[in-house]
């Protein structure tokens, strides 16, 4: 085999073995599409991170509860209100804020999808971090979280 034509060839190899690498490596975006054609909705939901002191958890008195989460350097924000029973999320609803017609529209899909994701589980076990194409708005809903497991343990009051 000519010098050339075996460069070409292990140029040609390399350029597969990292495709099928970046291939094997890439993660759900949250924009997949179901059976029907259907966005489906997707979030993460990680474990709270080690570094994260036993202070920063429960226990939680059990309640209902009502925060604005904010997000962004627009001053963006979401209305979170949210039932705790024994630390597990029992319901939660989410109130748009925002007035773009854009913006709306991707935090009604969030506001939709969020319930799915998030009743049921223990509140320190919910981090969300895509969902519904919306790769903000988990952000105002885990800020709107840490507000509430702060007052819900007592460790901020409100006025």
């Amino acid at each position: 085999m000519p010098p050339l034509s075996k460069k070409f060839s292990v140029a040609l190899v390399g350029i597969s073995v990292t495709t099928v690498i970046v291939g094997c490596t890439a993660t759900d975006t949250g924009t997949g599409t179901g059976t029907n054609g259907a966005s489906s909705p997707s979030a993460s939901t990680a474990s709270p991170s080690p570094s994260r002191s036993s202070a920063d958890r429960g226990p939680y008195k059990d309640g209902e509860y009502s925060v604005d989460g904010e997000y962004g350097t627009r001053g963006s924000s979401i209305g979170v209100t949210l039932t705790l029973q024994n630390g597990e999320i029992s319901a939660v609803d989410v109130t748009p804020h925002a007035t773009d017609e854009t913006s709306l529209g991707l935090q009604r899909r969030f506001a939709k999808a969020l319930p799915a994701l998030a009743v049921g589980k223990d509140i320190d076990d919910v981090n969300l971090d895509r969902v519904a194409g919306n790769s903000h708005t988990p952000d105002g809903f885990n800020d709107a979280l840490e507000k509430i497991k702060a007052e819900a343990s007592g460790r901020v009051t409100r006025s």
